[in-house]
């Protein structure tokens, strides 16, 4: 069987379908009217008489509705997601039916300024009326009504795709069941309206622009719109990207050209560097495929948004918000930054909301959910996915005593949750609402999958995202002898939670001392997996320094429980010999 990687939804036919309209047209948020509205879109994937399971793709800003799969007549797949869409990826198109539309004033089929005004019979030009994120929303509403669907499985968007994503679930809270936004936030950064301003100057002051109106007269603004298209790409790579990919490197295609052409170029202060013949090819690509009016107007619907100015505050749209959402930031990105998108999982938690939140540090900058897929990929096929897992007696064996110091249906925080059997078993048996904070990116998306809300973070920053008290009970599962900073990860979680359970392996346990004695070396158990070499944090530690610890501190011990699978422990701890028989510690501390 083909793998998963390489399998493809085949072919996809373009559609474009006629919204039904109200007699006075679609009235904008800015006032304006649009008399007729059509919308190019496609779709793949399993489609049920219900239309139950649908998962709409908002597409990036110069993007379209071709998400996956080949058009008629291509030989291989040219969908811009192919990689995240199909059978068995991500967005498996064996469980969801997927639809993608082109937004909105864009020139690929959805009615835009390039589009006939009825009114005239010509292109709009510069009669097309401004329109808002909002209305941009509503057109899609409006278009899955005409299709038959009323309520969504799933609404992904990155970048533009995802400013999209958090309108829709703010303003119509109820209607998506699982939300993603990658790399994208609630407004635009300063830095990235900077951007898009002046690649609106480029295209406004090119004399072929002509006020908007240049289709049937003259090439267009194509200079201001390659120079837009250029400034824009730049912000689209990571410095890291760039430096490794091109440098200071000349372009030796340019230096055979020989040295009339190299003195042509000179004129016009061009250079031999790579980058800037990587630029112009960039350029000549969007001129061949975009539109300077719909860049104009999408660009300025999307600098004018700003989800917290509309609702009141970024709490405000977190209050709002039913579903469950998946945020992702990427490293290097200049125009969402990380910090956005952990604004926004803070807010989420602090009113009680069920989020999922990853920074994936592939260093390749903003282009990276469309160029660089796999670690996106786990995550997005975890928070999709539908994970039934059986927990073996075993596993349910070595949590009792972590689960047994957890009160019912408390609130709880699991710092280092692993694959998130700990908050699985304590949600089915003890009626806990609880996420979790895991660093291994291979285990958290059985978690995600699993409808666990977990952050993709370390111990240390990830509590960074948590608000003070919004727990009942933070959990430190066999966590606290890797972590950096023991005594102040301890301090933290119980500002985090009013009491914190702990278990660590007891360094001070017999066996431990005896293969000391014989072998000279530390064990490696499934308490501690790693070779002293292997992990950049082992603390060794014992049921005495963590008495003592917890002394220093001013923590108070509430309940202590000593563990050992051997008989001979069980005995030195019945008699008293905790220190020496324990092989685990379970404790459950609280603030003095």
């Amino acid at each position: 069987m083909e793998a998963a990687e390489h399998q493809t939804v085949g072919v996809v036919e373009p559609h474009v379908t006629t919204l039904t309209l109200p007699s006075g047209g679609f009235r904008l948020e800015d006032g304006g009217t649009l008399a007729r509205i059509d919308v190019a879109w496609e779709s793949c994937g399993l489609e049920r008489p219900e239309n139950d399971n649908v998962i709409f793709i908002c597409h990036a800003l110069t993007g379209d509705a071709h998400v996956a799969g080949r058009h008629p007549g291509e030989e291989s797949a040219s969908g811009w997601w192919d990689s995240v869409v199909g059978p068995g990826k991500a967005i498996d198109t064996n469980r969801y039916r997927v639809v993608c539309a082109n937004v909105l004033g864009g020139c690929k089929g959805t009615t835009g300024p390039s589009s006939t005004n009825p009114a005239t019979g010509r292109p709009y030009g510069s009669s097309f009326p401004r329109f808002t994120i909002g209305d941009t929303v509503e057109v899609y509403r409006a278009f899955l009504r005409e299709i038959g669907v009323t309520h969504l499985a799933g609404l992904v968007g990155g970048s533009f795709g995802g400013i999209q994503v958090i309108e829709w679930i703010t303003a119509h809270p109820g209607e998506v069941d699982k939300a993603v936004m990658i790399a994208s936030g609630a407004a635009l950064n300063a830095q990235a309206l900077a951007f898009d301003i002046v690649g609106r100057y480029a295209i406004t002051l090119d004399p072929d622009w002509k006020g908007g109106d240049y289709y049937n007269d003259g090439p267009g603004p194509r200079m201001g719109l390659a120079q837009a298209r250029q400034v824009a790409h730049i912000t689209y790579l990571s410095l890291d990207l760039l430096n490794r990919r091109f440098g200071r490197k000349q372009q030796e295609d340019w230096l055979r050209r020989g040295k009339k052409w190299l003195e042509e170029h000179a004129s016009r202060f061009g250079t031999t560097f790579a980058i800037e013949s990587y630029l112009e090819y960039q350029a000549r690509k969007f001129l061949a495929r975009f539109d300077a009016n719909s860049y104009l107007q999408i660009t300025h619907a999307m600098d004018r948004y700003d989800a917290a100015a509309k609702y009141g505050s970024l709490d405000d749209v977190c209050r709002r918000i039913t579903s469950r959402l998946l945020l992702v930031s990427i490293s290097g990105d200049w125009l969402f930054s990380e910090e956005q998108s952990r604004t926004i999982a803070s807010c989420m938690l602090r009113q009680g909301k069920s989020v999922c939140y990853a920074h994936l540090d592939i260093k390749v900058g903003h282009d990276g959910f469309l160029t660089h897929t796999k670690e996106l990929s786990k995550l997005m096929g975890g928070f999709f996915g539908d994970v039934s897992r059986s927990i073996y007696p075993e596993k349910r064996a070595a949590l009792a005593s972590v689960m047994a110091l957890v009160p019912d249906g408390a609130r709880v925080l699991d710092v280092g949750c692993g694959s998130g059997s700990l908050l699985h078993l304590l949600r089915d048996e003890k009626h806990v609402h609880g996420a979790g904070i895991e660093i291994d990116g291979d285990k958290i998306a059985a978690g995600v999958g699993d409808g666990l809300d977990v952050l993709f973070d370390d111990a240390d920053t990830g509590l960074d995202l948590i608000p003070d008290g919004a727990y009942d009970v933070a959990v430190l599962s066999e966590t606290l002898q890797t972590v950096k900073y023991p005594r102040e990860l301890l301090t933290r979680l119980l500002s985090k939670a009013k009491e914190a359970v702990v278990s660590f392996p007891n360094f001070a346990s017999y066996r431990i001392r005896m293969l000391l004695l014989f072998r000279g070396h530390l064990p490696v158990n499934p308490q501690l997996p790693f070779e002293w070499y292997d992990t950049p944090n082992i603390h060794v530690v014992t049921l005495k320094d963590f008495r003592a610890l917890c002394a220093k501190s001013g923590l108070v011990i509430r309940e202590i429980r000593t563990e050992s699978n051997h008989f001979f422990g069980r005995l030195l701890c019945a008699l008293g010999l905790k220190n020496l028989g324990a092989s685990r510690v379970v404790a459950r501390i609280s603030r003095n």
